[in-house]
This record gives structure tokens, sequence and C-alpha cells, in this order.
């Protein structure tokens, strides 16, 4: 069952009717605004159900059109303003933060939902779900374990009848948050990754194949039997894919679960972000290789990232829905798509950087 729809009920009148200047009449004589965001492919499975549900809330008067091209992408057609926001799992770095400055002034980064990047693959014949260690999977996509019945992996599953198969790695072949979020793990999991590759939205093309989105990277995986790579953990579930449990910093080999992510979400929100380029401050969060029996160790927030000041009509519209996207019904909804609800402090600060926007 979907959502009451109560929010409709509580849409400032000034917003509505500053609306009316920003849209086009749509059938029946409605009125819209239509907003065009994209970016990361990571938040992608819950803007589509948030932007069909906010557009039945508003009663047909606010359009969210939202493109998954990824988070450089992303983050580049807002710097220019053909995206009135931007997606991205990793937030932006100095060069892209001092281009946008440049272009139109300073950007927030907005925490819309915490989620998990899953070692995804295909092995006929074997059954139960895989054990990887951070660097074991640094090693594959290093190019140093090639077969899938190599000692390092056989190591990890004694039990599983593993194949002499070929290893197939699967990234992602344009700038990426997702690659941005499992190459900065294995970064800290691997000291010969973090000094040959490095955290990167680019992933390097010397090992493997390459295909562009989550959905080419999860449907490279089903068609290809010895294939692994990292896709969203909604993805996953909606592709019925395989995908292995990751052993975390304490030690335990924990599988991507709505629990395993809100524990990582929970500890992350109260630990201090030292490191660029996350800052307490900008509400950027490191979720990755987190201490905890439950955490997940692969798990990241998706950030809206739009400039501080606004246009007033199309500004408007813009921070109400992102509001109610981090509102508990905007919360719950992404609970729904297994992400985890961001934390209720979370939430209020998110909501605090909403209220700072300023209008021209």
């Amino acid at each position: 069952m979907r959502p009451v729809r109560i929010f409709a009920l509580l849409l400032p009148v000034a917003l509505l009717a500053a609306l009316a200047g920003c849209g086009r009449k749509g059938g029946g004589g409605a009125v819209r605004a239509n907003l065009d965001a994209g970016g990361a492919t990571f938040v992608q499975p819950i803007m589509a159900f948030w932007t069909d549900e906010y557009r039945e809330i508003t009663d047909n008067k606010v359009k969210v059109n939202y493109q998954g091209t990824g988070s450089s992408d992303g983050i580049k057609k807002m710097t220019s303003r053909e995206f009135v926001f931007g997606c991205s799992d990793a937030p932006m770095n100095q060069k892209e933060t001092a281009d946008a400055k440049a272009a139109g002034g300073e950007v927030i980064h907005l925490p819309l939902v915490v989620g998990a990047v899953v070692p995804a693959y295909r092995l006929d014949g074997v059954e139960q779900p895989l054990v990887f260690t951070g660097p074991v999977l640094a090693d594959i996509f290093l190019g140093k374990v090639k077969r899938w019945n190599e000692p390092a992996i056989v190591a990890l599953n004694p039990t599983a009848k593993l194949p002499d198969l070929e290893i197939q790695a699967v990234f992602r072949s344009e700038g990426s948050g997702t690659s941005y979020v499992f190459s900065e793990y294995l970064s800290k999991v691997s000291p010969e990754f973090a000094g040959k590759v490095g955290a990167t939205k680019a992933f390097p093309d010397k090992v493997g194949v390459g295909k562009k989105g989550s959905e080419g990277v999860a449907g490279h995986i089903a068609t290809t039997n010895g294939a692994i790579g990292y896709i969203e953990l909604t993805y996953a579930l909606d592709t019925k894919a395989t995908f292995g449990s990751v052993r975390n910093k304490s030690g335990k080999d924990v599988r991507a679960t709505l629990a395993s992510v809100t524990a990582a979400a929970e500890v992350g929100a109260n630990r201090p972000q030292t490191a660029a380029p996350y800052d307490l401050h900008d509400l950027t969060y490191n979720l990755t290789d987190l201490p905890g029996d439950d955490v997940y160790p692969i798990t990241a927030t998706s950030f809206a990232l739009l400039y501080k000041k606004q246009p007033k009509a199309r500004g408007k519209a813009v921070v109400e829905f992102l509001k109610w996207a981090a509102s508990s019904e905007g919360q719950r909804m992404a609970e729904s798509r297994n992400y985890a609800q961001l934390p209720a402090g979370l939430r209020a600060k998110v909501a605090a950087k909403l209220e700072a926007i300023e209008f021209e």
C-alpha cells in the first residue's frame, strides 16, 4: 500500500501560487513545475518512487525528472544549471567545488539515503553465497586473483565447489559515485590498491570490462558466468543477483541487509569526519570500513547537490521536494526500497540546511 498522501495539504499556498509562474499547463489545466535533476544511479531506484509519489501528492503541480547518468555527470550538469540539483555518492572534490563557485556560488550537500554497494557475481553451480574480504576484492580488481578456484577465495569458502573458471571483473565505465565508494573502501583495506588506483569515480580500465550505469553492470553479470562487479543493493535485489558477504573491520562476515546498513549509518553519524572530502559541517559522511559486529563495511550516503542561492519560484519547488524526501514519510519509502533511513538527528540537519537556502 502506498503511503497516505497528506503532504499536499501541507504545501504552502505561496509555493503553489509561485509554481504557476514557472511551469506549463498540463492535461486538465494542471499547472506544473518541471524540475530536471540527475546524477547518481545509486539513488535512482528510490528517486523513481519519490518523483511519482510527489507528483501525485502535489496534485500534478510538481514533476521531478530524474536521470540516472552517473555522479560525475550529476555534478557537471548541476554546476551548469542544466539540473536543478545533482546527486552524487561522493562529495564534490576541490576542483569541482571551485568550478561550481565560479559558475554559481556556494553548493550545499544534502544526505538523501544510506545504501550499500555489494560484490555481485554469477557463478553457475555454486549455490551458497560466497564470503569475500576487502583485500581479496582489491586483488580481483587489480588483476592479481584471476580464477575462481585460487587459494585466496578457497580459503574463505572451503565448502564451496569453486570452478577453475576465469574471473571477469566488471566496473562502471562512466564517472560514478558507486565506483568512488567501492574504490575508497578497497583503498582503506589494501595499501597496494590505494597506491595503484586510490579512491576514484573513474575506475581504471586495465582489468575487466566497463559497463555504463548500475543497470549495465548488473545486466552484464546476469549474462556472464564468472563475472563479478559492484552494484547498489537495490539493483542486486531487483535483478535477483547473487552477492556475497564481506568481512568487516571487526572481523565478522556480514551480508548487506537493511539492518546491517542501518548499523553502519548509526555508527557513522556519530563519528568525526576528518579526512577530505568529508566534513560534518557540510553533512558529508564517510560510512565505509566502520567498526561494529553488525556493520556492513561498504555502506554509503547519496547526496543531493544544489546551489545555496536559487531562483525564487523554481528554487522553492526544489526545496520543498527535498524537504519531503528527507522527511519521515520520504524516508519510510526509502526503507521500502532497501535503503536505510537517515538518522533522525541528521534529518533535522538536512531540514535546517534547506531553510538556509537563499532565493533570488
